[in-house]
């Protein structure tokens, strides 16, 4: 059985727009009561993507306009609760931003990895608001549901990049520091609610934003920190105390978007690869199977996983690289292509042990872990 260096299997699916209709078509919205006793349909709406995504190249559009469903279906989902659940409206803005984050993250994966361009500030598109009922935000858009429409004068939080000051992660340390990627987006994106919550209706005096939004941020900011440097020197025993220096925010601008929550700055997110000008890819041997024995199929594909993260994680490196590159002539090959030979050596020796434990032949993998660049 074959295997490519890509060994996901994908599904066609049709395009986006008839979906969106029917989505957006079908949506649920809230009714809630005013002071005067009327009702106000309420529905969330979240910032159009694909019109962000600039040129997608054709071998990634498939997979792109998979993720571009997945916003509609998101969408739909909440509004559906929110007619279920009208007091878990804030629950379910926290909710769907999470989940947008994780998609705007492939979205970006499935560019990069056929050698495109990463779009830059996808991350920023996460956040989503309420519409009627005092949510304030103007519906009408497509795939997002709208574009949301927060105050003019409204400030938003600007802190120092994360993900491209780190070290290389180790393998087992992935799960744990991503967790923690992600709790600095959600705390930036909690922030910036606030901020612009008080540009409608301000409060508290001159020392407010910096004793209630700024001060507490920080504080969040270096315990989430010292967990990223936990998670990397439990691993390697190499722990890198420096990440706290990234902790303290400013305020952008009125009016601008926010440019420190990401690894690519402005308008990034620690879940977007910064834009690279000219990105490698790696380019990694298939990896050809014999017949896999049913009691061994459930290790061999995880393994076969792992070797696709394996890559994701490569080129995600590489963009970033390109976009800001760092280190000697040797840079790549030291930071990224050995580690990766290690990794998928590991990985490849894993599958021939779930053959050989089973007692079936052993397929020899070795000469498959060396990679390149496209």
């Amino acid at each position: 059985m074959a295997r490519g260096t890509r060994n996901t299997a994908v599904l066609k699916l049709g395009g986006v727009g008839a979906l969106a209709a029917l989505l957006l078509g079908a949506g649920l919205q809230l009714a809630s009561a005013d002071e005067s006793g009327s009702t106000t349909p309420v529905s969330v709406v979240c910032p159009t993507v694909d019109d962000k995504l600039g040129a997608v190249p054709a071998a990634a559009r498939e997979g792109v306009d998979r993720e571009l469903q997945n916003l509609q279906k998101q969408i739909a989902n909440v509004n559906e609760r929110l007619a279920r659940e009208p007091k878990a409206a804030q629950n379910q803005l926290n909710d769907i931003a999470g989940k947008r984050r994780a998609v705007l993250d492939r979205i970006s994966q499935n560019i990069t990895r056929v050698g495109g361009t990463a779009p830059a500030g996808l991350q920023g598109l996460a956040t989503c608001a309420l519409a009627g009922a005092g949510g304030g935000a103007e519906g009408g858009g497509a795939e997002g549901g709208g574009v949301v429409a927060p105050p003019a004068d409204a400030q938003t939080v600007n802190c120092p990049t994360v993900r491209d000051k780190l070290p290389e992660v180790p393998a087992a340390a992935v799960a744990g520091v991503e967790k923690e990627l992600a709790n600095l987006d959600e705390e930036i994106a909690r922030q910036n609610e606030r901020l612009a919550k008080l540009a409608v209706k301000p409060e508290g005096g001159p020392n407010f934003i910096q004793n209630a939004i700024l001060g507490p941020l920080k504080n969040k900011r270096v315990a989430v920190l010292n967990r990223i440097a936990t998670n990397i020197g439990r691993v390697n025993g190499n722990r890198p105390d420096d990440l706290v220096n990234l902790a303290e925010c400013t305020l952008d601008s009125p009016g601008a978007p926010s440019a420190g929550n990401g690894e690519a700055g402005a308008g990034g997110a620690e879940g977007d690869v910064a834009a690279p000008g000219q990105a490698q890819t790696v380019n990694c041997p298939d990896v050809q199977l014999p017949e896999i024995p049913a009691a061994a199929a459930a290790q061999v594909q995880a393994e076969l996983a792992t070797l696709d993260k394996q890559i994701d994680e490569a080129n995600a490196r590489l963009a970033r690289q390109a976009a800001d590159p760092q280190g000697g002539p040797n840079f790549v090959d030291n930071a990224i292509l050995n580690p990766l030979k290690s990794k998928r050596g590991a990985a490849l020796d894993r599958i021939e042990i779930a053959f050989n434990r089973i007692g079936a032949p052993r397929p020899n993998l070795d000469s498959l872990a060396t990679c390149t660049l496209n």
